[in-house]
């Protein structure tokens, strides 16, 4: 796992204040960054451009294209006169070296690669016309794009209707939490951290959010020979009116390395069954359960399942009582957006539209988990793992998983871990991870995969 942060503002501060790190060796650290990323990427004697702002990304970002000077063809475009004092003292460094400074007139297409140093992480709300027209002409060279710290027009609440499409960001110090939201994704690029002349560990302090990446994964553990289907769980689902999505989480479990499925039919309906998958017809000898896949209309006093490790998803999170699932800290609770709104509205913490959630995914998964003891595994292109305020974010999730069903593969493969024994926090993490894991090593078309691609890829992780 690395640490997620919201900004760097007080660890900047902390480390000139009281470690005796100048501003200008932390931005020499970060333009350093900056030229590497260019020198990797883009052949010598191209052209660089730098559209700059007046703060510390301004600074970064100048004092990166006097590091290029020599090698690049490096100009600056100042779209603030009032520059901080240190953005004034890289510009004079870099005009000394050779820097030019061009206007809004010059031709944008000639450049090789734009760096944006505009706002950064401290942006808020939305950009002037004149810059948003200018990010725009950019977005549409095929230039290679650099961000620094943040695209501009992400912040850690949301995206502004004009944002810098970077390629790469380099994120200076720490990973901000802005950066793997959901409407950050299409901006981000890939995001490369840079180190600031302090390890990490020396450079943040306090609270944080936790980045959960491929490699953190942990899968169900086979290793000792003297076992039997007993020792690996036995997992349970609730088939409902659509039966397809609790055979779809039967198969994922059973092939995410549960003991045993059972599948307890909650409906007159006949079912045909994989015969690997049993059918009972109550949840005794469960050790953990998956409901609301598929539920639809059937009946089941769910209050008797309140004290039981649970999966809950999709159609439960329209009825009243999975407020008492929201209260009980046994349970994984797996909402889509708007299926995260109506649990929001039914746990009286707001009326929220889907794209208000979507623009507020961190705040509200926070507010949430604070309120309620289950785990939230809030579904998404970044999928949130929350828990008592505390945010794991996934980030591999892609186009891929954008397909019916695939819910219910991840209910399976979290039901597995659960019944496995893991805690419910480390089964929805390992969980979430397995399941865009799978998708990750498909080798298909990214418009042809399903969710029987996701539970064949179980075995190969």
């Amino acid at each position: 796992m690395k640490r997620l942060y919201i900004d760097s503002d007080k660890f900047d501060k902390n480390a000139v204040d009281n470690l005796g790190i100048s501003e200008l060796v932390l931005q020499e650290n970060a333009a350093r960054a900056v030229a590497d990323a260019v020198r990797q990427r883009v052949k010598l004697g191209s052209k660089i451009l730098a559209i700059c702002g007046k703060g510390n990304n301004a600074s970064d970002a100048i004092a990166a294209l006097r590091i290029l000077s020599g090698e690049y063809e490096c100009y600056a475009l100042l779209l603030k006169d009032d520059l901080n004092h240190n953005a004034k003292i890289q510009l004079n460094i870099a005009k000394n070296v050779g820097v030019e400074l061009l206007d809004f007139e010059c031709d944008f297409s000639k450049f090789d690669c734009v760096v944006d140093g505009i706002f950064g992480s401290g942006f808020r709300g939305e950009m002037e016309p004149k810059i948003a027209n200018l990010i725009g002409q950019i977005n549409g060279l095929n230039a290679l794009k650099i961000a620094v710290d943040m695209p501009s027009g992400v912040s850690n609440f949301g995206v502004a209707s004009q944002v810098f499409k970077a390629d790469f960001t380099i994120c200076m110090g720490v990973l901000k939490l802005g950066l793997y939201s959901d409407m950050a994704k299409d901006f981000a690029g890939e995001i490369i951290q840079a180190n600031l002349g302090l390890n990490e560990s020396k450079f943040s302090y306090g609270n944080s959010d936790y980045l959960v990446l491929l490699d953190d994964l942990e899968l169900p553990n086979r290793a000792l020979k003297n076992v039997s289907k007993g020792d690996f769980g036995h997992a349970f689902i609730a088939c409902g009116d659509m039966s397809g999505a609790s055979k779809i989480a039967a198969s994922s479990a059973l092939k995410m390395g549960v003991g045993r499925v059972s599948v307890v039919n909650l409906t007159q309906n006949s079912l045909n069954l994989d015969p690997q998958i049993m059918l009972k017809n109550s949840f005794d000898g469960a050790d953990a359960i998956a409901f609301g896949m598929g539920l639809g209309g059937a009946s089941f006093d769910f209050s008797k399942l309140i004290n039981r490790l649970c999966v809950v998803d999709a159609d439960a999170f329209y009825q009243p009582w999975i407020r008492d699932f929201a209260m009980s800290k046994l349970a994984i609770l797996t909402p889509h957006p708007k299926e995260f709104s109506s649990l929001l509205r039914l746990c009286e913490i707001g009326e929220f539209s889907v794209d208000e959630i979507q623009n507020n995914r961190f705040k509200l998964a926070r507010e949430f988990s604070s309120k309620f003891p289950s785990i939230l595994v809030l579904k998404g292109a970044n999928v949130i793992i929350a828990k008592d305020g505390v945010l794991y974010v996934a980030p591999q999730g892609s186009a891929k998983l954008a397909v019916g069903g695939s819910g219910d593969a991840l209910s399976g493969i979290i039901l597995a871990y659960l019944a496995n024994k893991f805690s419910p926090l480390k089964a929805a993490i390992n969980g979430v991870l397995a399941h865009q894991k799978s998708a990750q090593i498909y080798k298909g078309n990214d418009y042809s995969f399903t969710p029987n691609d996701i539970i064949e890829g179980l075995a190969w992780l």
